[in-house]
């Protein structure tokens, strides 16, 4: 399953790591990467999980709707175009940096198991119930999931420049 081997390979790569790694701004401004896997933890259990977990047990869903242009885009493609993308300011949340290695590997594990359990409950699923994702339009249980994987994918080029601005050898 793409999921498991994408959420792996992160999960591979914070043995490499050391606790400085985490905390350590790059000159761009950008997040630490710490911060980014607190985002892609946080986006994993309490968006695309959580709503995807909603339209199995067909919790504040509706039936049918579409995705919009983007939403058709990102799966045709099968993940996002690479190029970086900035949030609006509004909707901007700046993730707090984690407090060891070991609470995000703690947090990681726990988020790919709940990610495993989600998957299994995926078969036989009803596509037409769906929640309304706010960039790509409505999506069912099945493409939330996706999301999951997708999004984890397209932070791996942020966390190859942070590796690279640490000086970290990682493959």
């Amino acid at each position: 399953m793409k999921y498991e081997k994408t959420t792996k390979l992160y999960l591979d790569k914070l043995a490499v790591y050391q606790e400085e790694h985490l905390q350590a701004i790059p000159p761009d401004e950008g997040w630490s990467l710490g911060q980014v896997y607190v985002h892609l933890i946080l986006a994993n259990d309490h968006f695309f999980l959580k709503n995807a977990k909603r339209c199995l047990s067909k919790e504040d869903t509706q039936r049918g709707g579409r995705k919009n242009r983007n939403g058709k885009i990102i799966f045709l493609l099968g993940g996002f175009p690479n190029m970086k993308y900035k949030m609006p300011k509004a909707v901007e949340v700046i993730p707090r940096p984690p407090e060891s290695l070991e609470e995000l590997r703690g947090k990681l594990l726990k988020s790919i198991d709940i990610g495993k359990e989600i998957a299994k409950q995926l078969e036989g699923y009803d596509p037409k119930e769906k929640i309304q994702h706010p960039a790509f339009g409505y999506l069912n249980a099945k493409e939330w999931f996706n999301m999951c994987e997708m999004h984890f994918r397209h932070h791996l080029r942020q966390i190859k420049s942070l590796e690279k601005f640490l000086s970290i050898r990682n493959n």
